[in-house]
């Protein structure tokens, strides 16, 4: 990139966003960047299990083992068509497996399976044990809830 394109770049950052939003932008993308980074490698390491698969296995038992599909991929974060894929594969794993909705026989719900809570347990400590290394452990108390209080303006 020429100086000249870096200089204009600059320029248009600059009347968009303050040196400091910036720099808090960058930091907050790169923090979470690594953190995940190394969250991903230990789940990967320790228990063969992807990040993607330990939070659809953690939103299945925090809404009762069952969840709709629709639901599913809100809070994963992802496309309808997208969780359609992934539950694919958790289900070919044997994690999951979908039944008709016996609230609208129209719709699909994920079932959490004995297997993918079995395999969601045993990967509890691990994930537990990275987010209080890679994350809890560099926070008092007060810049916890400081934090909490910010990403919640966010969300």
């Amino acid at each position: 990139m020429s100086e000249t394109m870096r200089s204009d770049l600059f320029r248009v950052h600059a009347m968009v966003l303050s040196t400091a939003q910036m720099r808090a932008w960058r930091l907050f993308l790169e923090a979470h960047a690594k953190t995940v980074r190394r969250l991903e490698q230990e789940l990967a390491d320790e228990q063969d299990l992807a990040l993607s698969w330990y939070d659809l296995l953690v939103q299945l038992q925090e809404h009762g083992g069952t969840m709709r599909m629709g639901e599913l991929a809100r809070r994963l974060l992802i496309s309808r068509s997208a969780t359609t894929r992934f539950v694919d594969r958790v289900e070919a794993a044997g994690l999951v497996k979908r039944s008709v909705s016996s609230d609208d026989r129209r719709g699909m719900d994920v079932v959490l399976t004995d297997e993918g809570f079995r395999r969601l347990k045993g990967a509890s400590p691990t994930h537990l044990r990275g987010i209080e290394r890679h994350f809890a452990d560099r926070l008092s108390d007060e810049d916890a809830e400081l934090l909490a209080r910010i990403l919640a303006k966010l969300g």
